[in-house]
């Protein structure tokens, strides 16, 4: 995450504080419900108000969780992953720093993130930390590296990359 803060810092020093950081072990408070984190953040008084409110792939996204009112801590990891999404893509920031781990999901739920990724590109910068690029190829437009204390930015040509994902 520190490396993800210097990044957006560096290519975006007037946006640099206006950022969610999304994860799935700690970026939701563990001894309240999933819905409880949710509300923190967005402040609905029900689900039901919510559900009216959501863009339809954010409801998608929300209808996954089959139980919204058990506590964080009881909750499998993917649900803690799409609640700390969800939070992230209705927040006002214009960044989303996103650490992911795919090892922990499913090729739907990954499937699911990734549709969700692509929607959301129109309205916010998505920053994702991965060891498994070849996955989000498809979606990037900018891979990141970093060589010591410099950044090492490679712009990717969409064209090539589906030229490469055909053969």
């Amino acid at each position: 995450m520190k490396d993800l803060l210097q990044l957006l810092r560096t290519n975006c020093p007037s946006k640099g504080n206006s950022f969610s950081y999304i994860e799935a072990e700690t970026s939701l408070h563990p001894h309240l419900s999933l819905w409880d984190n949710l509300q923190i953040e967005i402040g609905p008084s029900s689900l039901k108000e919510l559900e009216h409110t959501l863009k339809p792939e954010w409801l998608a996204l929300l209808n996954l969780l089959k139980q919204p009112h058990q506590l964080t801590q009881e909750s499998q990891t993917w649900e803690k992953f799409m609640t700390s999404l969800l939070k992230g893509l209705m927040n006002p920031s214009q960044n989303l720093l996103i650490d992911m781990n795919e090892d922990l999901f499913s090729p739907f739920m990954l499937q699911s993130f990734k549709k969700s990724v692509m929607e959301s590109t129109k309205d916010k910068t998505i920053y994702l930390a991965t060891n498994h690029t070849s996955l989000w190829l498809d979606c990037a437009h900018t891979l990141v590296g970093r060589n010591g204390y410099v950044f090492d930015i490679q712009t990717l040509d969409q064209e090539t990359v589906k030229k490469h994902w055909v053969a």
